[in-house]
């Protein structure tokens, strides 16, 4: 479960920040990841839940976006939202000239809400 060693990192992060910026409460945490990062969105918010006791972020609300996948077709010269999850065909032209061009991404802070 990978999940808790992002949490433990993100706590990590929005620790230093708080210091650098003088919050003590964080109220609300945005968050995006991409569809082919493997993160399990209860894992992580259980795994937040546990580990953000005690800290700022004890009582702030975790939201998570899930960035669609999109593959890049040479053969249509397009970006298609993609649902299967190992891209190997167009989902358009069904060509196999496909690149993944969005939704690997990790986890990333977008906002924080803080006081």
């Amino acid at each position: 479960m990978h999940e808790l060693s992002l949490v433990q990192s993100l706590l990590q992060l929005i620790d230093e920040q708080a210091a650098k910026h003088g919050f003590s409460r964080v109220n609300e945490i945005y968050l995006s990841c991409g569809r082919l990062s493997s993160i399990e969105p209860e894992s992580l918010k259980f795994a937040f839940k546990t580990l953000s006791d005690g800290t700022p972020c004890a009582q702030a609300k975790l939201q998570l976006t899930i960035l669609p996948l999109k593959v890049f077709c040479f053969s249509c010269e397009r970006e298609i939202e993609c649902e299967d999850a190992d891209p190997t065909r167009c989902p358009r032209c069904q060509g196999d000239q496909v690149m993944v061009s969005a939704g690997f991404q990790e986890l990333r802070i977008i906002e924080l809400d803080v006081d």
